[in-house]
Formats: structure tokens, C-alpha cells, sequence
């Protein structure tokens, strides 16, 4: 197999991301999708539960909208 000289000290780890910038990735988008199913049993709540909780429908839909967001945390 022929290889040309441009590609001949390419290396593929110079593309892919490392493991730490990987494992972060992944840790941001698990707490994203804890936020959105934490914020989902809120909004399928009545207004009962949500009083014993100390939360109003208004506090459900500010958490509702937070989880929302796109995982930036961390």
C-alpha cells in the first residue's frame, strides 16, 4: 500500500479528543439527563405533592426550563 508524504506523520490521536475532555462529555450529559428526568417527576406532580415539597407549579416550570438548557456544567 502506497502512502503519500503528506499523510506519512499523520496520526490519528491528533483528531480524536482525549479522555479527559471524553469523560467530561459524558459526565455533562448525565447530569443534564438527571436534570431533565429530575425536572420531568416534577411536572408530573400534583399540586398537593409539590405544596408538601414546598414548590409551586411557577417553580416547576423555572426547573423544567433550566434542565432545558444544553449541558454546559462542569
Amino acid at each position: 500500500m502506497f502512502a503519500s508524504p503528506a499523510l506519512a506523520h499523520f496520526s490519528f490521536s491528533a483528531v480524536l479528543p482525549s479522555r479527559g475532555a471524553l469523560v467530561r462529555s459524558l459526565l455533562r450529559l448525565e447530569a443534564w439527563l438527571d436534570d431533565r428526568r429530575s425536572a420531568r417527576a416534577l411536572y408530573f406532580m400534583d399540586e398537593r405533592a409539590l405544596s408538601d415539597l414546598g414548590l409551586s407549579r411557577s417553580d416547576v416550570e423555572r426547573v423544567n426550563a433550566d434542565a432545558h438548557q444544553p449541558a454546559g456544567r462542569i
